[in-house]
């Protein structure tokens, strides 16, 4: 099978992180990838030939099998260029929730006229794969039932993989002895950060590592002055690979206003890290309260609560683990999609 994927550009963020997924168990399973991009970045590592496109050149979609997109402008490529008679399935993947997504990058009246005419460019796709149930009954309301489908991902990562010495001494020297939590994300508000610094002061001997940069990174570190713990968080900037961290936390800390899946808990879940989530439906979808520590979204105490039940419970650590490759294994992976494309 050809398959070809449409994407923004090659940065290291979770859609694009999930194509490289796809296209890692695509080839080791025989198939033939190509993937297409707009933007020139910082690009990750992927197993098949890349190539820049404008929204002006055109594909040959009959040379492929499938064409995948993954994001407004692949998406709307897609219903431009798609010819009136089309031998490739067109698939798209929605990796958020549309309209609130939109919201807290913009405004509500953008977000609803955006939102409203990406469901509209969505029209020329075969089928549209979204990552959660939670997400087929929000996106139920503005598309197609027939044209929906349920995907769960994966991470395809090779838990062998270590820090450098370098980064190695530099968050041991950090940890002094003491609990570490840690975050890997991208610092915005909807990644809901600032609840874990405001619970630092209900707890001893416990500091915070954030892997990550972004729009919120100044708003946190004047939080963390305003709390009085600044020698007790370290704020570590952009790291490449930030699962090769997890073995370092004592506890790892999801603690999400709105997430389309949640990559990095399936990260934590392979290196069987203890995990605190905040209770959004979308995580209590994917992970049960055996299996990860859940506290109120806003509740600082029920945070410190959540943390202290997570630090060295093992038996949760490795359910999580079991219930990763149960689920969102690779192998799972694969198969749900390949079903979707033989469609």
């Amino acid at each position: 099978m050809k398959i070809a994927y449409l994407v923004p550009s090659l940065i290291n963020r979770g859609p694009i992180i999930v194509v490289r997924d796809l296209v890692t168990v695509m080839t080791v399973n025989g198939h033939q990838c190509m993937v297409y991009y707009f933007d020139e970045s910082d690009a990750i590592d992927i197993s098949c030939p890349v190539k820049k496109i404008s929204i002006r050149n055109i594909i040959n979609f009959n040379d492929f099998d499938v064409v995948h997109s993954h994001g407004i402008r692949p998406d709307l490529y897609v219903f431009l260029h798609k010819p009136l008679f089309c031998t490739a399935i067109c698939v798209s993947t929605m990796h958020n929730f549309v309209f609130e997504d939109l919201a807290s990058q913009y405004n509500k009246l953008i977000a609803f006229m955006a939102g409203k005419f990406w469901m509209k460019i969505l029209g020329k796709h075969d089928k549209v794969v979204v990552l959660t149930k939670i997400a087929l009954e929000y996106y139920e309301r503005v598309l197609p039932t027939k044209k929906l489908e349920v995907v769960y991902n994966t991470r395809t990562i090779n838990i062998d993989d270590k820090l450098t010495s370098c980064e190695q001494e530099e968050i041991l020297k950090f940890k002094e002895g003491d609990l570490c939590l840690g975050i890997n994300a991208m610092l915005s508000p909807i990644k809901g950060i600032e609840q874990v610094i405001q619970s630092l002061p209900l707890m001893k001997n416990v500091k915070l590592w954030i892997v990550g940069s972004g729009k919120s990174m100044s708003a946190l570190q004047a939080l963390v002055v305003e709390c009085r713990v600044h020698s007790r968080v370290y704020f570590a900037g952009y790291k490449k690979d930030a699962f090769r961290y997890l073995e370092y936390y004592d506890v790892f800390l999801m603690p999400s206003r709105s997430e389309g899946f949640g990559l990095t808990l399936l990260e934590a879940a392979c290196h069987k890290r203890p995990t605190v989530c905040s209770d959004i439906p979308v995580f209590k979808e994917l992970f049960s309260p055996d299996e990860v520590s859940f506290f109120e979204l806003d509740n600082i105490e029920s945070l410190a609560d959540a943390i202290k039940r997570a630090i060295g419970n093992n038996a949760m650590a490795s359910a999580m683990n079991r219930k990763y490759q149960e689920c969102y294994s690779p192998e799972k992976f694969y198969e749900n999609y390949l079903a979707i494309y033989m469609k």
